[in-house]
């Protein structure tokens, strides 16, 4: 007999459990809509403050794999001096062609890129009717490794020749936008942290007020024996109903942005011959902005309850 009662105590106590926290979480749910206009400017601030960091987020590790594609297009000009004819710039090019560190080399005469370049500048009648041929014979490098050191040191071997006139580095740009990123990569973790503490500060807040206004519940509940446990649980459920809603307001900005700048930046990534697009909000990023704003709401809510529930006594 009391191997049974011991045996269905556990059962018991969980469906009181559930029961208590359902009437807690439904009875915090109506709660929210009896000021819907005061709870719906705060959840749209927590929106907002969640939404900026996110989108910058998504924006920035999607930019990253533009940077990675154009990354793989990198490539070394050589303009040789305009003495140099066209038999030493094919020797010159066929010796740097068995370099270590050169993996492909291409010889343009002077007369083929005058000729490309009139025809892509469509000036084509204006550089017919000059004497002398004032391009270079260029010679183009693609280098094995895409280690920026590597590249450099490969470019003053380069310059050292004698028939060098001039090296250019295409990738000098993109090493410039690579710590562009990086660099934005801190300031946007500053910025998050921020926003993060400025959530924590407006849930608390709003959880602050709600105590006050329900100090005489409270007192009464302490009074007959309530427990902090108990006391805490309305408003944990009210962060977490807060946090919820917040979360899918703070999507819905992001997805909201994110389709108007994928637009204007897929036009950016074809200028750079890329067929990159910027994508909207999957399925993980939705569940991580809900996910951390409950979190953030709830940590608010329960720093603020321990707190102020100390300073509320019979």
């Amino acid at each position: 007999m009391t191997t049974q009662a011991q045996r269905s105590r556990p059962e018991q106590l969980g469906k009181r459990l559930l029961r208590e926290h359902g009437e807690v979480a439904i009875s915090s749910w109506l709660r929210l809509w009896r000021q819907p206009l005061t709870n719906l400017l705060t959840w749209l601030t927590l929106a907002i403050a969640l939404a900026l960091p996110g989108t910058l987020i998504i924006m920035l590790s999607q930019a990253q794999g533009l940077a990675n594609q154009l990354h793989t297009s990198n490539q070394i000009s050589v303009f040789l001096s305009l003495q140099a004819s066209t038999a030493e710039g094919q020797a010159l090019s066929q010796q740097w062609q068995v370099h270590g560190d050169i993996h492909k080399t291409t010889f343009i005469a002077a007369n083929d890129a005058l000729q490309q370049f009139s025809q892509a500048s469509g000036l084509g009648d204006v550089l017919t009717s000059l004497t002398d041929n004032p391009l270079p014979a260029t010679i183009l490098l693609e280098p094995v490794s895409d280690d920026p050191e590597h590249i450099q040191q490969l470019v003053q071997q380069l310059r050292q020749a004698e028939l060098v006139d001039q090296v250019l580095v295409d990738q000098l740009w993109l090493q410039r936008m690579h710590t562009l990123v990086n660099t934005s990569q801190m300031a946007i973790l500053i910025l998050s942290l921020m926003l993060a503490l400025g959530v924590l500060l407006v849930m608390g807040n709003t959880i602050r007020l709600q105590l006050e206004n329900r100090r005489a519940e409270i007192l009464v509940i302490k009074l007959v024996g309530g427990t902090d446990a108990y006391l805490r649980r309305p408003f944990l459920y009210t962060a977490i109903w807060s946090g919820l809603l917040a979360g899918l307001m703070a999507c819905s900005i992001m997805a909201a942005a994110l389709a108007a700048l994928a637009p204007p930046l897929g036009q950016l990534a074809a200028s750079f011959s890329s067929d990159w697009q910027l994508s909207n909000l999957g399925v993980s990023e939705v569940l991580l902005t809900i996910l951390g704003s409950c979190l953030l709401s709830c940590a608010a809510s329960l720093l603020t309850v321990q707190r102020q529930m100390a300073n509320i006594e019979p």
